[in-house]
């Protein structure tokens, strides 16, 4: 059995068993008009992200989504807690990428080439040029991103990733390459690291399992687990965690299906059992 429990803390009743998250497609200027066969949703409309959620009132401590690229995103930042604060949120947004797929050659924008000033990137945008000061680099799947709030970031065309972030609707945009969509250049400039990013870029294989952020020194817990048929995959303590199927197929103590494309709430004491081979992501509130 995998057990996971070292990352759970948060105190739920034991008869608060596993439940689906429902999935929200939503229309973007830079999504898909084509979507991989195991999203599963109608076709006809350019959706550039699915959003999971439980459809209560009460807001979750992390949002889990897809994003499906078929043009570059805007450069973006978002605030950390204190910039949030100040802009009157709760608190700021640090994400994490897991890329799924890719065409050859796609890239992803991660801070700065070099070292700039706000002045600088003022004067880039002001002659579209900003492009060419953000460090872009190539992706390929299995390759994992952790972008923290301040990180000026941009995701390019032609990807398709899982995305895992504290659950705060705020985005800084920089530059949109033209869309008629507003930009924030002052507060973006407010909370953005105006620095390379040094972040280490680690490449998870498939049948790997492997912590990649620890709950209790990051602003959320994040691992990958690999699983065959017939595996259980247990949970000793208290949820809730946040299960995002990447492959396979398997059901949880009460029979429900799970699947690639969908992602499940864990509470305290809930085992699942796997049908196939597969991996995926489990995501849980931060320890610190």
């Amino acid at each position: 059995m995998l057990i996971l429990a070292r990352y759970i803390n948060a105190i739920m009743h034991p008869a608060e068993l596993m439940h689906q998250l429902l999935p929200h497609p939503i229309a973007k200027p830079w999504g898909k008009d084509s979507l991989p066969d195991w999203l599963g949703y109608p076709r006809g409309k350019r959706i550039g992200e699915v959003i999971f959620d439980s459809g209560h009132a009460e807001r979750q401590a992390l949002l889990v989504k897809y994003i499906l690229t078929s043009e570059r995103l805007s450069i973006q930042v978002h605030p950390d807690d204190a910039t949030a604060q100040r802009d009157g949120h709760v608190h700021g947004k640090d994400e994490a990428w897991y890329i799924l797929d890719c065409k050859p050659g796609a890239m992803i924008g991660l801070g700065f080439r070099d070292a700039v000033t706000q002045d600088d990137v003022r004067a880039a945008i002001a002659d579209e040029t900003l492009e060419e000061l953000i460090a872009w680099r190539p992706v390929s799947p299995g390759e994992f991103y952790m972008v923290p709030a301040g990180t000026v970031h941009a995701i390019g065309a032609d990807i398709v990733l899982v995305e895992i972030q504290r659950n705060a609707d705020i985005t800084y945009r920089l530059y949109d390459y033209g869309r008629d969509r507003p930009l924030h250049i002052e507060q973006a400039l407010a909370c953005a690291r105006l620095e390379r990013y040094d972040l280490p870029v680690p490449h998870i294989a498939a049948g790997e399992k492997r912590e990649l952020l620890a709950a209790d020194r990051n602003p959320f817990g994040l691992h990958h687990i690999a699983f065959q048929a017939g595996d259980h995959i247990g949970l000793n303590s208290s949820g809730p965690a946040w299960f995002v199927p990447l492959e396979g197929t398997g059901r949880d103590q009460s029979g429900s299906q799970w699947r690639q494309g969908q992602c499940w709430i864990l509470e305290g004491g809930d085992e699942l059992h796997a049908q196939s081979t597969g991996n995926a992501l489990i995501a849980v509130p931060s320890l610190r």
